[in-house]
């Protein structure tokens, strides 16, 4: 099997629910990861934490975290009707950065 590329700097794309969806994944774990980090730290910084309510936070942080993420995929995959009707409307979402269009001869 053969590939030919061809680079370009700006490309027109629409992804499908399966690649919407693995961007998504990514992005919404990030977001959970940062949220139960980020309330953690703040909260731990506010109270004085002793004994077994510290392993309650931190479960409670992490529950937080996960129920960010599943919120957030959840809302990913209702938004995605949205995102495929405004591509078809402008024929792909324009993009830019470094990209090869991948050709491969059988």
């Amino acid at each position: 099997m053969e590939v030919h590329e061809q680079y370009s700097d700006e490309a027109r794309i629409q992804l499908s629910f399966l690649s919407f969806m693995s961007v998504a994944i990514w992005i919404c774990f990030g977001v959970a990861f940062s949220f139960a980090i980020a309330f953690h730290l703040v909260v731990s910084t506010n109270i004085h934490i002793a004994g077994s309510e510290g392993n309650v936070f931190w479960f409670a942080s992490l529950m937080y975290g996960f129920l960010g993420f599943i919120f957030s995929l959840v809302g990913s995959a209702l938004i995605y009707p949205l995102y495929n009707f405004w591509c078809e409307r402008s024929r792909g979402q324009s993009v830019k950065g470094k990209f090869a269009l991948v050709h491969r001869g059988l």
